[in-house]
């Protein structure tokens, strides 16, 4: 069984991404895939980081959301990827598909990401879905029944609220896309887009409220994920206020409901921030969310091989 993180390129995704690899946080079983969104040096600097330390990756060759399948020409232009034998050539069913996204001369696994049933069905019967090593879909029956046993579930466990103090409404629920100790119904893998969300917005709007997610393992082995809203969202101001306001509410929760291979160094280093008083910037502690979530299920990952 293989996960398939999705990340879209944002700067502190990837920056979350290429230190996770050079602290070894991922492994043979954990396959991020990135959809660019950005022709950025974090994006250049964080292939390289996964092509020096050999960790099985897949860029998106058809990105949909954003600019960076617009131009053709890059600033920061990614490596030669067709000779990497654990990269995925991977590309979305989209209007704008090729069959050249996803050939390759050598024995590189490739993969497919198919949302749409119009599309898929339009493929069902051509050499491309046979020939590709996966394809990752919404947990949908009939797109389900296209694809067989090529199958990767990709699913968004994360709850969309139209404001971010929604989430105190909600404070603690499952997590249940990532059935990292058991897969059902023919699926060869899963994938999720972590405590970030499938939706894109191209530029973050302000908030009046901050919320903090820790994806985390229960005792049976489902995950959960809490969320810790400030709690003075009156008004736009105070995003240092409204920080700490949340960051204290986890560093309260922490040490009752956080042990053993839930106690991350990034999970840490984010409750650290409750013992002093700079706040370092949402992107930071994106980051160190994503970071835990990355080491949390790669310790899953050796739990269940051992």
């Amino acid at each position: 069984m293989t996960y398939y993180p999705y990340l879209r390129g944002r700067m502190y995704d990837l920056l979350a991404l290429k230190e996770s690899v050079e602290a070894g946080d991922l492994g043979p079983d954990i396959v991020p895939i990135i959809e660019p969104v950005r022709d950025s040096k974090e994006l250049q600097q964080t292939v390289k980081t996964l092509i020096e330390h050999e960790q099985p990756f897949s860029v998106v060759a058809n990105p949909q959301v954003s600019v960076y399948g617009l131009n053709d020409t890059k600033l920061y232009p990614l490596p030669d990827l067709t000779t990497i034998p654990f990269f995925y050539p991977t590309a979305i069913l989209a209007p704008d598909f090729s069959t050249e996204f996803v050939e390759t001369a050598t024995n590189q696994k490739t993969l497919l990401i198919a949302k749409n049933y119009q599309i898929l069905k339009a493929y069902e019967k051509t050499r491309i879905l046979k020939k590709v090593s996966g394809v990752l879909i919404p947990e949908e029956a009939r797109i389900h029944e296209l694809v067989g046993d090529k199958a990767i579930s990709l699913t968004d466990p994360l709850t969309f609220v139209p404001h971010v103090e929604d989430y105190a409404d909600i404070e603690d629920e499952f997590f249940e896309g990532a059935n990292w100790y058991r897969q059902n119904d023919n699926y060869q893998g899963f994938g999720d887009y972590s405590m970030v969300g499938s939706y894109y917005f191209d530029k973050g709007m302000p908030s009046r409220a901050i919320a903090l997610h820790v994806i985390y393992a229960t005792e049976d082995g489902s995950l959960r994920i809490h969320h810790f809203v400030s709690d003075s969202n009156e008004k736009m101001s105070g995003q240092k206020d409204k920080f700490f306001e949340a960051i204290n509410k986890l560093a309260k929760w922490a040490p009752n409901n956080i042990r053993g291979l839930n106690d991350t160094p990034a999970l840490r280093e984010l409750i650290e921030y409750a013992n002093h008083d700079k706040f370092p910037g949402l992107g930071i502690v994106k980051k160190l969310s994503m970071r835990h979530h990355f080491q949390l299920m790669h310790r899953l990952f050796e739990i269940k091989k051992a």
